[in-house]
């Protein structure tokens, strides 16, 4: 057992004089960009070493891969579209205002906040920082993830939200939108108008700031996100990928069952998510997969919105 140590503190020695070493070099970026070199200490003093937790979930991988529905019904299941609604009622005021302002559907708007977490009920616990910190050093993004922590950095430092309260999921998003620290300079808005753009604690901020990335990356107002089709027997494989887009009425010439009331001249393209039905997706569809790119995501919000709102 002793010389096993033996053998083994060499390695962890050089793994903490390597990791000393790079935090020393990132703590004179951190600063030479306008961070004061307290809180850069402040912010790192729990960061003795890479976080195991966040190196071993970023290094993971489902062991199989869920079908579309059953995707769809663990994320969006009735306890949770019960409470959507709830909460919708709730911030009905808030979520008409957004709407109106943005242009964007404020059921969706609800869905994606229930998706994230839980509307708030589950922001995450892993301290925003330290977690980026051990990404920027040990990951196969290194330079996106350096990026994100010298930005969170300056959210602290403007004081938009403390050290403590700073806390998200292990890859660096956080608040109620699980935005990263880039999403938050890019898209965060101060809704409710008190000088800050606090995504962590002010629900306007946070639906506003959803909002407003939903618009700035595409969405079209007043059109659907998608619409569930029947595709012909003898339907193509090669007419199913993201750059193949037709009108619907060029869909129904194709054979594909398309519902009524979609404007025969508004475009989109054909989306069969493993397991689950196929869509006819809009412009909107897209936009939802720039929040997180998975069609399982795109097509969960988008049907979550319609059961909130009961359409």
């Amino acid at each position: 057992m002793c010389s096993l140590l033996l053998l083994q503190s060499p390695q962890s020695a050089e793994a903490r004089g390597s990791w000393d070493a790079w935090k020393a070099d990132l703590k004179r970026e951190v600063v030479a960009s306008g961070i004061p070199p307290s809180l850069f200490d402040r912010a790192m003093a729990s960061a003795r070493q890479p976080d195991r937790k966040v190196k071993k979930l970023n290094k993971s991988q489902p062991e199989r891969r869920l079908s579309f529905l059953k995707y769809r019904s663990s994320r969006a299941d009735a306890a949770r579209i019960r409470i959507g609604r709830q909460k919708y009622a709730k911030y009905k005021s808030t979520l008409s205002s957004v709407e109106r302002r943005y242009g964007v559907d404020s059921c969706v708007i609800a869905s994606i906040w229930g998706l994230e977490t839980a509307y708030g009920g589950f922001k995450g616990s892993f301290p925003v920082i330290p977690s980026l910190a051990t990404l920027a050093y040990d990951s196969n993004r290194k330079a996106f993830f350096r990026k994100q922590l010298i930005q969170a950095f300056h959210i602290v430092h403007s004081g938009q939200v403390s050290l403590g309260q700073f806390v998200g999921e292990w890859a660096g998003a956080s608040g109620h939108p699980q935005f990263l620290p880039t999403s938050w300079k890019n898209y965060a808005v101060d809704y409710n108008g008190d000088g800050r753009k606090d995504i962590w604690n002010s629900i306007p901020d946070a639906l506003g700031s959803i909002a407003n990335y939903l618009r700035s990356n595409g969405w079209q107002a007043g059109q659907p996100w998608a619409v569930e089709v029947r595709l012909p027997r003898n339907f193509s494989r090669s007419h199913v990928d993201r750059k193949t887009r037709k009108s619907a009425a060029e869909w129904k010439a194709m054979g594909v069952q398309v519902p009524g009331g979609v404007p025969s001249s508004l475009s989109g393209r054909i989306v069969t998510p493993d397991g689950g039905p196929a869509f006819l997706a809009f412009r909107n569809f897209d936009t939802i997969m720039t929040y997180n790119n998975s069609t399982y995501y795109a097509g969960t919000v988008g049907w979550m919105a319609d059961q909130i709102c009961r359409r």
